[in-house]
């Protein structure tokens, strides 16, 4: 295995463990305010992970899978990753917008360190170096889903204040 593709399988392991973390945190959360939104935010961080995981098989294996072993992974991974990011749309929508507890900004927050990420990935960043530009996206991603998950502790079901009364 490339000494690159090691660092990249980490990196991954890395964010899949962060993002199941961060699905078991949240169910813990989960109340009668938030029955609805807290599900969605865990299947979001639960396909973050599943989607990393597969990431870090793809990097992993990249040598010894056969090229169209590779390829479904690859593509199982894209999957996953979509189904995350519907999750947060989802979660988002069923959402009661509180900017006084900086949902809103929780979120943005997310989105731009993970534009930013795309940024080093897609950039002249050193590539072959040990830690190259799929590493830092890594990482950054890992930042972006605890920013995500400060949004995710934030929102409650539509109509949930209107029967606790707060």
């Amino acid at each position: 295995m490339l000494q690159s593709d090691s660092i990249n399988a980490l990196t991954d392991v890395a964010a899949a463990v962060a993002s199941f973390v961060l699905a078991v945190s949240m169910y813990r959360r989960i109340g009668p305010s938030n029955r609805i939104t807290g599900w969605l935010w865990c299947a979001s961080f639960l396909a973050a992970a599943a989607a990393t995981t597969a990431g870090a098989l793809f990097h992993g294996f990249r040598t010894d899978l056969h090229p169209s072993a590779l390829e479904m992974v690859w593509n199982i991974a894209m999957f996953l990753a979509g189904s995350a990011a519907s999750f947060v749309v989802a979660a988002i929508h069923a959402a009661h917008d509180r900017r006084e507890d900086h949902t809103v900004s929780w979120l943005a927050g997310s989105i731009a360190v993970t534009l930013a990420g795309l940024a080093v990935q897609q950039s002249d960043f050193p590539r072959g170096l040990l830690f190259n530009h799929n590493d830092v996206y890594h990482v950054m991603q890992i930042v972006a889903l605890y920013l995500l998950f400060r949004c995710a502790r934030t929102t409650r079901d539509r109509g949930s204040f209107a029967i606790t009364g707060t």
